[in-house]
């Protein structure tokens, strides 16, 4: 048993570390259709019939391997809306924005002056920040109707869903070297023994949130492709990616779990106090989805058409930099939402989490549950 649950979460592992992958099946592969099969050899790789992209995966529950027509994030040319010919009936009097605490809600709030003051001029309407202090404060709101547009991690955004929460997919951060994906690190200090993730047993580590992909559940996937189970370590939940690092900083744990953007910050800001090269980067995990913003589906749709293409068309670093947001004086430094690497926003559908919700079956999470 517990060498076919290893040999299933190796398998997600491998295919969520292959997820930004562009290898190919090779220019004479045959067509092929929609959960076609294809062969153990051929997983991550993909192929083509006509215009249509297909990738071989492997299914943890029908032990299969088959071709998934994959889903593409490709933008498009995006027109802009005319909102002055809109019908606004049932618009709401104002918009509250939000998302889950990667930082603290200060420096959140700060980063997100932009996208507020964009959205404020385009629509005509006062914007809030929902300042959420936790993962799940901000999933209980967005099902309680309290915040009207949210940024997730994917994973908390499977878990609102699954707890009745009723929004979709507006858009996903596109970063400047075209990617739309993030990786999850694992951290020692320097003069730490731990070489490896499997080094853990025994070990105190920090988290982020049961609900934080990176922060939680990658790692957790990767500690069980190590061999070991969740109870050879003691867990330390910090709630946000900058105090999982901190509590690594204070002592209190002997590794921490973080987002790259994180651990990458490390010597500067928040972490000033921390110098850099009294840590180290021990274990990365392979390419993870970037997180979506949804908005409420409650809202009238065309509002919702409007939110999706204000972002689509207007939240990206050229437009903030000819309007001044966040005090944007060129494209190369300016920072729409995060850091200075995102881009630009574009479309982006409930399947592209698919990869997540595999990772969720393999590892048998419970927080990814209802």
């Amino acid at each position: 048993m517990k060498n076919t649950m290893k040999a299933v979460v190796a398998t997600v592992f491998a295919l969520t570390s292959t997820f930004a992958m562009t290898s190919t099946a090779g220019a004479s592969a045959p067509s092929v259709k929609n959960n076609d099969k294809c062969l153990k050899t051929q997983y991550g790789k993909t192929t083509k019939t006509g215009k249509i992209s297909f990738k071989c995966t492997y299914n943890s529950k029908t032990k299969k391997y088959t071709w998934i027509k994959k889903v593409s994030t490709v933008a498009t040319t995006i027109p802009v809306i005319d909102l002055a010919k809109l019908d606004k009936t049932g618009w709401p009097k104002k918009f509250i924005v939000g998302g889950v605490p990667a930082e603290n809600v200060t420096t959140m709030q700060t980063k997100w002056d932009g996208l507020i003051k964009l959205f404020q001029d385009e629509l005509g309407m006062p914007v809030e920040f929902y300042a959420g202090t936790s993962y799940a404060g901000v999933i209980e709101a967005s099902i309680a109707k309290k915040v009207d547009m949210v940024a997730w991690g994917a994973m908390s955004y499977i878990v609102s869903k699954l707890n009745g929460a009723k929004i979709e997919p507006l858009g996903i951060t596109k970063y400047t070297d075209g990617t739309t994906s993030y990786t999850s690190k694992l951290v020692v200090p320097t003069s730490s023994s731990i070489t490896g993730i499997a080094g853990l047993k025994g070990k105190t580590v920090c988290f982020v949130s049961s609900t934080s992909t990176s922060g939680n559940l990658i790692p957790t996937e990767g500690i069980l492709s190590a061999g070991l189970k969740m109870s050879d370590l003691t867990q330390s939940f910090k709630g946000t990616h900058d105090n999982s690092i901190l509590g690594l900083g204070a002592g209190q744990c002997d590794a921490a779990f973080a987002q790259e953007a994180t651990v990458a910050a490390i010597g500067t800001g928040t972490f000033a106090a921390m110098n850099k090269a009294d840590y180290k980067t021990i274990w990365e995990s392979g390419p993870i989805p970037n997180g979506p913003f949804t908005i409420s589906s409650l809202l009238p749709a065309s509002f919702r058409a409007a939110v999706k293409n204000i972002m689509l068309t207007k939240l990206n670093k050229e437009y903030f930099t000819s309007k001044g947001y966040n005090g944007c004086t060129a494209v190369a430094t300016c920072i729409i939402v995060e850091d200075a690497k995102t881009n630009a926003f574009i479309s982006v559908t409930d399947a592209f989490y698919d990869t997540i919700r595999k990772v969720c079956e393999a590892t048998k999470s419970t927080a990814c549950k209802a």
